[in-house]
């Protein structure tokens, strides 16, 4: 209370003493402010504010006006009769109300720890499968597992020793199936390089198997993504099924459907409605045409289902087709749900087993989570992607590209890119090239402007999903001939096609992510034989692109380094050549105009002689 000390007023002499209280008083006011400042500048910053409830106006004391920090002052020294006991009880609660508030922002650079995923064992401790083509140790002769009659068809292909793949999965699938009553057989999951072999190692233990049952039944299920790759495989199927008596069919997109109900089905006096096959190809779309409008068709006897390209055909769902399945599955062995029952006596010896599932592909996702809705049972994995050892847990890399494929990189600029590419075909010589764009209209545009430009030493044909079957067809027979040197395509053909003798696979434009990349260089190198795979890049693309391997787990590819000197000099061609792709451009924009205008036309015209020709009735 110093501010507020009252001296009564005794008259005009005032004591000498008085003055002197009030002087030394003032003096002490000022000494304590200069105190609090200096104590406020030298404090220093800290990580935590700490807030007491009792004490929250002192800490904020210095922030005061001077007149507030006086009258504080004076009711401190006067509030004398606070007992210790009250003292203590106040220091008591103000430390067990303290509240923390932590300072956002420090720890923001702080290295952040690495968060290992764990997966299930058969996912993290796969069966570990060769890729290297070039030392083949497992002749076909030798191979006491396999029936004569594959290996007489086996030998007749020229093939006679089988691929790391095939050594391993066949006769894994073959000891599945001799497992006594009532063990069932393990789901298989195999993920390898493209051109390895796959399609093969699931055909042939398939064929080997139903070889030595007769029934009419569709027994076997081989379900592929786009309609060439159903071809391809059911091509393959049927040849080594030459002298076994197991008849294949194709369901695709290519047949109307009401042919292929003809040729699957067929009903009977004494059984009803049979299969005239033991295994069909098929895709995924026209398997739900076929569950929901061919009558009698029947999966209740499937004991294979074989999904190839397993991850597309999870990412593409085609008419909803695998719960389609499952429903149909379900229904036809009386089950609640699709997936594995509770491993128990009852629930094996009861229930009739289900299919066995393979899962192939190149791009196998290794995420438990989408793995989970194929319903696996004891699944088993069988990868080709190498395995280290790290900190005593294995990690498995996510993708990989066969040992005998070259991969290599080429960094220029927008103007450079075409100068490059027509060094490469015609300078460089390279023949039998599947060239990748990211657009159907680039790919046109290219296919024009290499044909102009390289007129009787360039024969390039383009590729789209605008071709039919035969169309393309005629396209690889070609190829194949040498008539044609590029076919210019997009993503369509990336993806399990076999592209007889592709020697050079170059991306002219970049890929979109990892998985498309590994599907595009896959088209060579395939089956031992060694390919090249390039892909051209402008300088802002190249860490995009090393980001992209990155995300696979791959290594890095080196860099083809291509001196300007080696295609400066045919930039005079390029600017003639671009000028006749714009006139051939333009002339075919306009004719598919006119053609539009002249159906329009024609539609309003007939349109109006339907309207007379009734009035006339009338």
């Amino acid at each position: 209370m110093d501010l507020f000390i009252i001296n009564r007023y005794i008259g005009e002499n005032v004591d000498d003493d008085l003055i002197d209280r009030e002087t030394k008083h003032l003096q002490k006011l000022k000494q304590k402010i200069e105190e609090r400042k200096k104590t406020h500048r030298n404090q220093k910053a800290i990580d935590t504010i700490t807030l007491k409830h009792e004490d929250t106006e002192k800490q904020f004391e210095c922030y005061k006006p001077l007149e507030t920090e006086n009258l504080k002052d004076s009711v401190e020294n006067n509030d004398k009769e606070i007992t210790e006991e009250n003292k203590g009880i106040k220091r008591k609660k103000s430390t067990n109300d303290r509240v923390e508030f932590k300072v956002l922002g420090i720890s923001d650079f702080e290295k952040k720890s690495k968060v290992q995923r764990v997966l299930p064992r058969w996912l993290s401790h796969p069966y570990s499968v060769s890729k290297n083509l070039q030392n083949l140790t497992c002749k076909v002769d030798n191979q006491l597992w396999l029936h004569s009659i594959l290996k007489n068809t086996l030998l007749n292909e020229g093939i006679t020793h089988f691929f790391p793949v095939q050594e391993q999965v066949i006769p894994f699938i073959l000891n599945e199936h001799k497992l006594p009553y009532p063990l069932w057989p393990h789901d298989i999951c195999v993920s390898a390089p493209t051109g390895s072999g796959k399609t093969l190692t699931f055909i042939l233990p398939i064929i080997q198997i139903l070889m030595s049952e007769i029934g009419h039944y569709i027994r076997a299920l081989i379900v592929l993504p786009v309609q060439e790759l159903a071809t391809q495989v059911a091509k393959v199927c049927k040849k080594y099924c030459t002298n076994t008596g197991l008849r294949v069919a194709l369901l695709s997109g290519s047949t109307p459907l009401h042919q292929e109900q003809q040729h699957l089905m067929k009903y009977t006096e004494s059984s009803g409605w049979i299969s005239e096959v033991d295994i069909v190809v098929c895709t995924a779309g026209r398997l739900v045409e076929h569950l929901q409008n061919t009558e009698g068709f029947s999966l209740r006897h499937l004991k294979f289902l074989v999904i190839d390209e397993a991850d597309r055909i999870m990412d593409n769902i085609q008419n909803d087709w695998l719960y389609h399945m499952d429903r149909h599955i379900r229904l036809e062995h009386n089950l609640v749900t699709s997936k594995v029952p509770p491993l128990n006596w009852n629930s094996i010896s009861d229930q009739k087993s289900l299919p066995q599932k393979l899962l192939f592909s190149a791009t196998l996702s290794p995420d438990p989570e989408l793995l989970e809705q194929w319903g696996l049972y004891q699944p088993k994995l069988f990868s080709a992607a190498p395995i280290s050892d790290f900190e005593g847990e294995h990690l498995i890399k996510k993708y990989t590209t066969p040992d005998e494929l070259i991969e290599q990189f080429v960094t220029c600029s927008a103007e450079e890119k075409p100068l490059i590419l027509f060094h490469l075909l015609v300078e460089k010589k390279w023949d039998k090239v599947l060239c990748f764009t990211n657009s159907a209209q680039s790919a046109h545009r290219l296919t024009v402007l290499l044909n102009e430009w390289g007129k009787e030493k360039l024969k390039v044909v383009e590729l789209s999903s605008a071709l039919d079957r035969t169309s393309r067809e005629s396209v690889f027979k070609k190829f194949t001939q040498s008539e044609v040197n590029v076919i210019i395509s997009t993503d369509a053909l990336a993806r399990g096609i076999d592209i007889p003798e592709c020697s050079y696979v170059i991306s002219y434009d970049p890929p979109r992510n990892i998985k498309t990349y590994v599907h595009r260089v896959g088209r060579t190198g395939r089956a031992g034989r060694v390919g090249t795979a390039v892909t051209i890049l402008l300088h802002n693309q190249l860490n995009m692109f090393k980001e992209l391997l990155q995300s696979g787990e791959k290594s890095e590819i080196p860099q083809m380094e291509i001196p300007e000197e080696a295609y400066s000099h045919l930039l005079q061609g390029y600017e003639t050549a671009i000028l006749e792709m714009k006139k051939i451009i333009h002339t075919e924009i306009n004719n598919k105009v006119r053609k539009s205008i002249e159906l329009k036309r024609g539609s309003k015209k007939r349109a109006k002689k339907r309207k007379y020709g009734d009035k006339s009735i009338q």
